[in-house]
């Protein structure tokens, strides 16, 4: 939450409200990136939440580097981030440097299942075969089965805080959702 307090509130109710579950991860890069914030959702509040932009978060410096595993919103421009997110597959000299590209997260386990993820379209169009996000909006979830059948599906999402309370008990997480 220190390195993107906006961006990581965002994320953390986008997950606790359930906005991605059930969804793909429809851009899979390999050497690049995974990225998923689509979401079939019925819940029209919710889709307008989570199609809200929000602010950008205070640039650090230096900036945070960008690793295997660090989790940031997809932008586009000054205060563009909605509802993408995008997991790094490798460290990038790169990103990092706008006032979008702030971590909000770390993947702590389970890197090598995100480096299997099904990624036989490639890039989206020019760059590869795989959807285009304009026709992910429009037909929703259809249209992924239908060209896409092999795009892995999150099934459920839950959040769990890391929580320094040095009791001997526990390992340190709490789930609250």
């Amino acid at each position: 939450r220190n390195f993107s307090p906006n961006g990581y509130d965002r994320a953390v109710e986008l997950f606790e409200r359930g906005y991605y579950d059930k969804s793909h991860f429809f851009r899979v890069v390999p050497d690049f990136l995974v990225q998923f914030g689509m979401s079939y959702t019925q819940d029209n509040e919710l889709q307008l939440f989570a199609k809200s932009p929000i602010d950008d978060d205070p640039q650090l410096n230096p900036p945070i580097k960008f690793r295997e595993g660090t989790i940031s919103f997809a932008g586009s421009g000054k205060n563009s981030r909605t509802s993408h997110l995008f997991i790094a597959y490798t460290a990038f000299e790169n990103f990092g440097k706008e006032q979008w590209e702030t971590p909000v997260g770390t993947v702590i386990r389970g890197m090598e299942v995100l480096k299997s993820l099904y990624s036989g379209y490639g890039d989206m169009p020019p760059w590869g075969n795989g959807p285009e996000q304009h026709r992910i909006i429009n037909e929703g979830r259809e249209y992924i089965k239908r060209g896409f059948p092999d795009l892995d599906e999150i099934l459920t999402c839950r959040v769990r805080r890391f929580v320094d309370d040095d009791d001997d008990d526990d390992d340190g997480w709490e789930d609250v959702s």
